[in-house]
């Protein structure tokens, strides 16, 4: 299973995304990491297909964004930057309506997020770390082939941070997973591979083993230094940072 990405997008005269292309697999997780501004969320959103770019996104030579709507929705789940519940659904209600065009298990997606034994209580009460977890159990109710996490870690207190990352490390197995992750350490320590955009171009892509210090330097301008801890490879940015020339 493939899935290749080539796509621009301008909103309005401003140009957004410029050419950016590249492929994804199952067994890998890949993190998008950048600036802000840098078009990270538009990106999830032009492959996904809640925006219309130019170009084209493909997943096993099959042209995902001529698809409707709902034929899209059975290969493709977008999981957006977390958000306070504004309505008083249950955790299972919540997460059925994921199911509403593919008709997937609610149970089975609750289990694989640990919350299935929760499924009677309300969204409004779960912390945000928990309502995380219920949304990516939303998207997994799609039984989607393709998923796309816009910082799924935003808000989180370390402990359901890397809950969540554990859980996209098993997830990698079955699906393709791309995640935009503004925490670089996270994406460090638990990422295959690293797409870096800014201005909305690819400056650089590689696997995490092949990423630099100096590479980081180049595009936030920040001082960069790599540790070796219980948890692997991790980041530290000096606090003496000082802006130097992007790539």
């Amino acid at each position: 299973m493939r899935l290749s990405v080539n796509v621009s997008f301008s909103y309005g005269s401003r140009r957004v995304l410029r050419d950016v292309a590249f492929s994804a697999e199952r067994g890998e997780l890949i993190a998008v990491i950048g600036p802000n501004g840098a078009g990270k969320s538009t990106l999830l959103k032009c492959i996904s297909g809640i925006l219309k770019p130019e170009g084209r996104v493909e997943l096993d030579s099959l042209d995902v964004l001529s698809l409707p709507p709902r034929e899209r929705a059975r290969l493709i789940a977008y999981v957006p930057q977390s958000s306070y519940p504004e309505f008083n659904f249950t955790v299972r209600e919540f997460v059925e309506m994921g199911t509403y065009f593919t008709g997937g298990s609610v149970d089975e997606a609750l289990a694989k997020v640990g919350m299935l034994e929760r499924g009677g209580e309300s969204i409004m009460k779960l912390s945000g770390g928990e309502y995380q977890l219920v949304m990516i159990a939303r998207a997994l109710a799609q039984n989607p082939r393709v998923m796309l996490l816009d910082e799924p870690t935003s808000h989180l207190d370390i402990n359901h941070a890397l809950l969540v990352m554990e859980l996209l490390s098993f997830l990698k197995e079955e699906k393709i997973l791309i995640a935009v992750l503004h925490d670089l350490d996270l994406a460090i320590r638990y990422a295959d591979r690293v797409i870096i955009l800014s201005s909305g171009r690819k400056v650089w892509e590689g696997s995490v083993g092949e990423l630099t210090p100096k590479i980081l330097e180049g595009v936030y301008g920040s001082r960069f230094e790599f540790v070796e801890g219980k948890l692997g490879r991790g980041l530290i940015a000096a606090l003496d940072s000082k802006p130097l020339n992007p790539l």
